[in-house]
């Protein structure tokens, strides 16, 4: 015992123990009839950190709950070791990356997959953490990271919730499994007096499953059974940011290419692959100001534009040929889901010392009717606190079925939250 308290003392004398966090509940009403909007969220959350000379051990905790039921999970989010050597930084453990420039919706940024219950909540809070590991070194205005995931992770889907605004038609049993499990990506940065540009690469696979193939049964009421897995995608992408008084311009552009590939299937005599070759551009463009009386102002135009596509694609009915009206894209950012092209705008502003601060944010669809209208308030009376009120109305087409926007109508919602902040 003596010996081990020999051996620590050194270490805790000289070390530094840092958190932060925050208790954040939140009650959701349906605009339509008060009701309540069941759905998961984070009702409090830790940040832990410990250091100790160049090295750093961090971690992120949260506890996740909901109204009906009062269950809680605890969700370790993060825990990573970080080490600063002269040349940049290194990491390893679970980790959140963040790629790209623009703000919430990056193209660029498909390292960690996404927890769509948190969908609409913008930056790493909708992120997982994924085992992994990077290196970054600095070379003058230039820095140069690497990143390597040894097994891939693919996105939280909310299955059989009535209450989230997009509805999932089923729940994969299980998922194929290839020989090749592990992602890898690079991305090169560098500096110039008004901004900085980079450039970025990433092989992994979609972070949504697909149809893979189909055994067929011979059966007239069930003619096939489908096999879900992930395929594979390659990103190359660039970002870029410049500043010019008080405004800042912000571009991203990730262009995608989807191959099938080759799995050890029993017997191809029974079994079907679904060949999938296509590529398309996913693209950000952002414009903010930020000016007198603390009055910021910004607007994004998102679009994901399908190049080419071939192949086979399954739907209810069948089978049909793959084209770039019916190819979805899995890798990107998740937003592609909801509209192929849209502009978002918002402003935000704070009075009183900033005890009060105001947002309102607009979403136009620009390929189909939709809209989508927010405003919320905050309100902090005393440090540390903060009262919260939002109202989202979602808008889409009542005279198209199709319409993406008109299952969302009914997750217009009144937010309710009070958050403490330590």
């Amino acid at each position: 015992m003596k010996i081990v308290t020999i051996i620590l003392l050194p270490i805790l004398l000289f070390s530094q123990i840092y958190y932060s966090g925050k208790i954040s509940p939140k009650y959701l009403l349906r605009i339509s009839d008060g009701t309540e909007i069941s759905l998961p969220f984070r009702v409090a959350e830790l940040q832990l950190g410990y250091s100790i000379g160049d090295f750093e051990l961090k971690t992120n905790t949260a506890v996740e709950s909901r109204w009906q039921g009062m269950e809680a999970d605890l969700e370790l989010r993060e825990a990573y070791l970080q080490w600063y050597p002269q040349f940049g930084e290194v990491k390893a453990g679970k980790i959140i990356h963040t790629w790209g420039a623009a703000d919430g919706n990056n193209p660029t940024d498909n390292i960690n997959p996404y927890d769509f219950y948190y969908m609409f909540i913008p930056g790493a809070d909708r992120k997982i953490g994924i085992l992994s590991g990077s290196v970054k070194a600095y070379w003058n205005i230039f820095s140069l990271e690497g990143i390597f995931i040894p097994e891939y992770k693919g996105n939280r889907l909310p299955f059989n919730e009535d209450d989230f605004p997009i509805q999932f038609p089923y729940e994969p049993e299980d998922y194929l499994e290839t020989d090749r499990k592990y992602e890898y990506g690079a991305r090169l940065q560098t500096a110039f007096n008004f901004g900085d540009i980079s450039i970025s690469y990433f092989d992994g696979f979609d972070d949504s499953f697909s149809i893979l193939d189909l055994t067929f049964t011979g059966q007239p009421l069930n003619p096939f059974i489908p096999t879900f897995g992930f395929r594979e995608t390659k990103m190359m992408g660039t970002d870029l940011v410049i500043f010019f008084g008080n405004f800042t311009y912000r571009g991203e552009v990730g262009y995608f290419i989807t191959d099938y590939f080759d799995h050890d299937a029993k017997s191809y005599e029974s079994v079907a692959p679904i060949e999938v070759d296509a590529k398309y551009l996913q693209y950000v463009l952002q414009i903010e100001y930020s000016g007198f009386s603390d009055i910021n102002i910004g607007a994004q135009l998102l679009g994901t534009d399908v190049v080419s596509a071939s192949g086979m694609n399954v739907t209810s009915k069948g089978t049909e040929l793959l084209t770039t009206d019916n190819f979805r894209p899995s890798m990107g950012t998740p937003f592609a889901m909801i509209a192929e092209k849209a502009i978002i705008v918002n402003g935000s502003t704070s009075l009183f010392d900033r005890q009060l601060e105001l947002e309102a944010m607009s979403l136009i669809n620009l390929d189909e009717t939709g809209y989508l209208v927010g405003i919320n308030v905050d309100y902090s009376p005393f440090e540390n606190w903060k009262f919260n009120l939002g109202v989202n109305k979602f808008i889409g087409d009542d005279e198209d079925p199709d319409n993406r926007f008109n299952q969302m109508e009914d997750f217009s919602h009144v937010s309710l939250g009070l958050e403490y902040n330590f």
